[in-house]
C-alpha cells in the first residue's frame, strides 16, 4: 500500500474505532501477577518460527474477549507490581518485538478494535536501514500517536551475553539516541534480544534508568520479580495452539525468593545446574508441582529441603546454547502457577 494512502487510511480507522477503546478494566478480583505474551510476525506464514497465523491470532483474541480477561498497558502493570499494588485477576499484556510491519498492518487494527493495549519493542538499526518487512519511523510515530507504547529493544538485535558488556552498552546508547531523535523520548521498558541476559546486563539496564526489562522465559510476571528479567510467554505457530494458549493465558506467578543460580550462564563445571527456590506464600501447595528441563524429556526430581525450600535435580548436562526449566503446579482455582528459568550454556549456535 502506498504510504500516503496508508496514512489516510490510518487516520480514518483511528477515528472510527476510538469510541470503542478503553484501557480501564472492570471491577474484578485482584491478583499479584500478570501474563505477558510476546509475538513477532502476523500472517507471515513463510516464517513459522516467529509468525502467528491470522486465524490463530483471531481465535486467541476471541477467547480472551469471551473469558473475562483484563487488559492494562504494560507500563501500568509494571508500576503496580513494583509498588506492591494488585492488578485485576487474569490480566494480560500483549507485546510485539522487532517492529515488523505486519504488526502494524495485521495486529494493531485487531487489537485496537478489541480494546487491547499493545507494547512494541523496537530494534532501531533495521528501521534506520529501511529493511524490507520492517516499519518506518513514520509508521512507528503513527502507532505512538494511536496509543501504542513504544519500548526499547536495542539497536542491532545482538546476542548481548556473547557480545560483552561494553558492546551491549554501546548498542543500547546508539538505540537510545535514535529514539530521542525520532520520537522525542527514550523508552523506559526494555526487552533483551533473544531473551538472553546475565546479572551484569540486568544491572547495566537498571543503571541506565530503565523501569524494567523482559526476557522470553515462560511464566507470569509477578510482584517478586526479577524486574530486570521478567518472563514473557513466546507465541508463534507451534506455541500458539489453542490448548497451550488457554493454559498460559490464565497462569499465575509463583511467589519466590532466593532463586539460585543467580546467573543463567552455566559453565561446564556447573552443568547440570542445581535450581533452588523458596516459596514465600505458605498457603500455596506444591504437591502436584513438576519441573521439566528442556532437554530431559521427562520431569526432573523435585526435592523439598525445608518447609518452603525446593531444589530441582537432574544428572544430564544441558547442551550448548539456550535451555530452560519450566515448573508448574495447579492451584485450587484450576489455574496454574508457572515458574520458568532460562539457562545459557556458552558455545552454542547463535541464531
Amino acid at each position: 500500500m502506498n504510504r500516503h494512502l496508508f496514512t489516510a487510511f490510518w487516520t480514518l480507522f483511528s477515528a472510527l474505532t476510538a469510541a470503542v477503546i478503553s484501557y480501564s478494566p472492570s471491577v474484578y478480583a485482584e491478583d499479584t501477577s500478570a501474563v505477558v505474551l510476546v509475538y513477532h510476525r502476523f500472517g507471515e506464514d513463510s516464517i513459522p518460527s516467529t509468525n502467528i497465523r491470522l486465524e490463530q491470532f483471531g481465535a486467541q483474541l476471541k477467547y480472551l474477549a469471551e473469558n473475562d480477561f483484563q487488559f492494562l498497558p504494560l507500563d501500568q502493570i509494571i508500576t503496580r507490581l513494583k509498588s506492591g499494588q494488585s492488578v485485576p485477576t487474569k490480566t494480560i499484556a500483549i507485546t510485539v518485538d522487532d517492529a515488523y510491519r505486519s504488526a502494524l498492518i495485521q495486529a494493531w487494527p485487531r487489537l485496537k478494535a478489541a480494546g487491547i493495549p499493545l507494547t512494541l519493542f523496537v530494534s532501531t538499526d533495521p528501521v534506520d536501514a529501511g529493511t524490507r518487512g520492517y516499519m518506518s519511523w513514520d509508521e512507528i510515530r503513527l502507532l505512538q500517536a494511536d496509543g501504542v507504547l513504544i519500548a526499547h529493544h536495542g539497536a542491532a538485535h545482538i546476542h548481548m551475553p556473547h557480545a560483552g558488556l561494553q558492546a551491549a552498552k554501546a548498542d543500547m546508547e546508539r538505540a537510545s539516541a535514535r529514539f530521542k531523535a525520532e520520537l522525542g523520548m527514550v523508552p523506559k521498558l526494555f526487552a533483551f534480544p533473544y531473551g538472553e541476559y546475565n546479572p551484569a546486563l540486568m544491572q547495566m539496564i537498571e543503571d541506565m534508568g530503565f523501569t524494567a526489562a523482559f526476557a522470553q522465559i515462560s511464566g507470569a510476571a509477578g510482584a517478586s520479580g526479577p524486574f530486570y528479567a521478567l518472563p514473557r510467554f513466546p507465541i508463534n505457530e507451534n506455541y500458539g495452539t489453542m490448548d497451550r494458549f488457554k493454559l498460559v493465558a490464565a497462569t499465575k506467578a509463583l511467589p519466590l525468593r532466593d532463586v539460585i543460580p543467580k546467573s543463567p550462564v552455566i559453565e561446564a563445571e556447573h552443568n547440570p545446574p542445581l535450581l533452588g527456590f523458596t516459596v514465600t506464600d505458605s498457603k500455596i501447595s506444591l504437591k502436584n508441582m513438576q519441573c521439566y528441563p528442556s532437554h530431559l524429556g521427562k520431569a526432573a526430581n523435585l526435592v523439598q529441603v525445608g518447609d518452603s525450600r525446593y531444589e530441582v535435580r537432574f544428572d544430564k548436562p544441558f547442551p550448548k546454547g539456550r535451555n530452560r526449566i519450566n515448573c508448574t503446579a495447579r492451584d485450587r482455582d484450576g489455574r496454574w502457577f508457572w515458574f520458568g528459568k532460562f539457562f545459557l550454556v556458552p558455545g552454542g549456535k547463535l541464531d
